[in-house]
């Protein structure tokens, strides 16, 4: 070998070596995971101080010697140079410190909230979250159809979609809306409106002069309501009809309902959406490929996030078994990983809520859009812990962080691994959030048979409903379904 062949292969091995330092390893597409939302690699001093090593990228610098001994060895080398400078820089408070402690989520609390609840005992966040998403889409896909605008303004601020438009001025068409992370930011209270303020995350197709471009954006969303007004039951809530009598929205010159006369275009009765502040956007080309080592990712190193109030949250759920759902969020976990590595999303429709399984669908659809699969092997749930619950006048929550250990890889059409590592497990952290409805109906048969009437889970529809006995069991009135995921570093 020639001098300047080693030098070319020495260049090529530290820029080898950059790579597996410095690559986003978070970007994994495991449900959920890199591909879905909000999966950033974390920082040094997040996961321990620098200088912890990962398991999978020291067997794959193992592997790299014996194959290819040119570009292996001088990688090792520069590897473990890297690895000590970076160890002995560590401040002496991150090492050995112990990064899987729990942390109390003081964080996670949100101004204002309580004090809301307690005004108004019937409003309940998942309602309301699922409700503000409703409104978001509603809202995009009205930018292009005028039409539209009446019907909409006692729940969209006809000056807030006019905002819109100016900023959408160029686009022609808003279409395939998904929403992958919501939530609420802060409540405010005033003598005549209460303001909620929310952060929501989404995918959308936007139509222009360059065609059709998909994008991530996260929008900073505003909502108003009279002080006094009081929560509807969520199926009036979501319904978007008059928020005073029922009935379709037609509205006066004054704002009132044409029907019983009632004031309903200034959030009088029903939260309004009054503010769109877009945070930031990137184009979505599909899924984002990477080579990966395997091992640990970051996220398992971070300390759990636990609610301070978990106790005594847990025993205010009625009927809560803990034994029971553990199991359920078990046999949610590995019967997601099937549906996706097998490419058959619809098996996993009676275990998530709507929007859970229209958000990733659509990564799914991305993956196959793109010649691409997913294949997941060896699927385990290492543990599931409880770090948070809570309960409103409609629906019980509980959050779980879980740890999953899996071979996770993608190949192209003919089988070939362009992604991840199809060698080496990798063992990855998430919170996982299940609903249920507090008003439950009995409920049949095992966790794969349909609570309802206890027969199997092949005939669910898109919407949820049982092709048995036309239950819609995707709503948590009969059990505990999936509807949120979110990354550790969020």
């Amino acid at each position: 070998m020639t001098p300047r062949v080693r030098r070319w292969l020495l260049i090529v091995a530290l820029v080898a070596l950059a790579a597996l330092l410095f690559v986003d390893t978070d970007a994994w597409a495991r449900v959920g995971g890199g591909q879905s939302y909000g999966s950033r690699r974390s920082s040094s001093s997040s996961s321990g101080g620098g200088g912890d090593i990962d398991v999978g990228l020291v067997l794959f610098l193992i592997q790299l010697v014996v194959e290819f001994p040119a570009i292996g060895i001088p990688v090792v080398v520069v590897a473990g140079v890297v690895w000590f400078v970076s160890r002995n820089q560590a401040p002496v408070s991150a090492r050995g410190r112990n990064t899987t402690r729990a942390v109390a989520a003081a964080s996670r609390s949100v101004t204002g909230l309580d004090a809301l609840r307690a005004r108004d005992p019937d409003f309940s966040v998942p309602v309301f979250l699922d409700y503000a998403v409703l409104l978001h889409r509603r809202a995009l896909e009205a930018v292009t159809n005028r039409s539209g605008d009446d019907a909409l303004s006692p729940f969209v601020d006809p000056a807030a979609l006019e905002q819109l438009r100016g900023r959408l001025a160029k686009v022609t068409a808003v279409t395939e809306v998904v929403c992958g992370a919501v939530r609420v930011l802060k409540v405010e209270h005033g003598e005549e409106q209460d303001r909620l303020y929310v952060r929501l995350e989404t995918t959308r197709v936007e139509s222009g002069p360059k065609g059709e471009r998909r994008f991530t954006i996260e929008d900073w969303l505003a909502f108003r309501r009279a002080s006094d007004a009081q929560s509807l039951p969520p199926d009036k809530m979501e319904s978007l009809a008059c928020p005073s009598c029922g009935a379709p929205v037609e509205v006066t010159v004054l704002g009132a309902c044409t029907n019983c006369g009632t004031g309903i275009t200034k959030g009088q009765l029903q939260w309004q959406l009054t503010y769109f502040e877009e945070r930031a956007r990137t184009e979505v080309t599909g899924p984002q490929l990477a080579l990966g080592p395997g091992g640990d990712e970051p996220a398992v190193r971070l300390p759990v996030v636990l609610s301070p109030t978990l106790a005594s949250d847990l025993k205010a759920l009625a009927d809560f078994d803990q034994a029971v759902f553990q199991a359920r969020v078990k046999t949610t976990f590995l019967e997601l990983q099937s549906a996706w590595t097998e490419g058959r999303w619809q098996r996993a429709r009676p275990f998530v809520t709507d929007r859970m399984f229209q958000t990733l669908r659509f990564w799914m659809e991305q993956y196959a859009t793109s010649g691409l699969r997913n294949v997941l092997e060896e699927v385990s749930l290492v543990e599931s812990r409880l770090v948070e619950a809570q309960a409103d006048r409609w629906f019980q929550a509980v959050t779980v962080r879980i740890v999953g250990r899996m071979k996770d890889s993608t190949v192209d059409a003919k089988g070939k691994v362009v992604s991840g590592n199809a060698k080496v497990a990798r063992r990855f952290a998430e919170y996982w959030t299940f609903v249920r409805s507090v008003e439950r109906a009995p409920k049949q048969g095992d966790a794969l048979q349909c609570p309802s009437c206890g027969a199997p889970l092949d005939r669910v529809d898109e919407t949820g409903v049982c092709g048995y006995c036309s239950s819609k069991i995707t709503s948590g009135r009969f059990d505990w379904v999936l509807s949120r995921i979110e990354q550790p570093q969020a």
